[in-house]
């Protein structure tokens, strides 16, 4: 009986090893080719009085030094549907302070952002999921 009941979990179980995904990527590489720092950073959000507020958290990103954005999720399920990803490079000498947020539009007014990628699913297979600044 128990050798039975194993046989039939293991023939309702192989339909779904198949639809497993055959792609997934959980890293994003992202290269510093400069002979600068700069600062490496992700939009954050928050909620002050109702409102939406924006920030930039980041750190240093060190000349030839290579950054996992790693996921729990698989980035072609994070970019499915249209759906982007941001990231910016920021001058060092003018990157907000922590825990200050503000208008999402100010972004640019509060940082001196050197580059910012809007990461979408086609673009980021077509680098093979490297990014290589500048």
């Amino acid at each position: 009986m128990k050798y039975s009941v194993f046989a039939y979990l293991i023939v309702l179980l192989i339909p779904f090893e198949s639809c497993r995904k055959t792609e997934c990527h959980r890293i994003i590489n992202i290269i510093n080719s400069t002979s600068d720092t700069v600062i490496l950073a992700q939009k954050g959000y928050e909620n002050v009085s109702g409102t939406t507020l924006c920030k930039l958290d980041g750190s240093e990103f060190y000349p030839g030094e290579t950054w996992e954005l790693k996921r729990r999720d698989c980035w072609e399920d994070i970019l499915a549907g249209g759906k982007t990803w941001e990231i910016f490079i920021v001058d060092p000498k003018h990157f907000n302070p922590p825990f200050i947020v503000y208008d999402c539009d100010s972004i640019e007014i509060k940082n001196t952002v050197l580059k910012h990628y809007l990461i979408t699913l086609d673009d980021i297979k077509k680098q093979n999921f490297t990014i290589s600044y500048p």
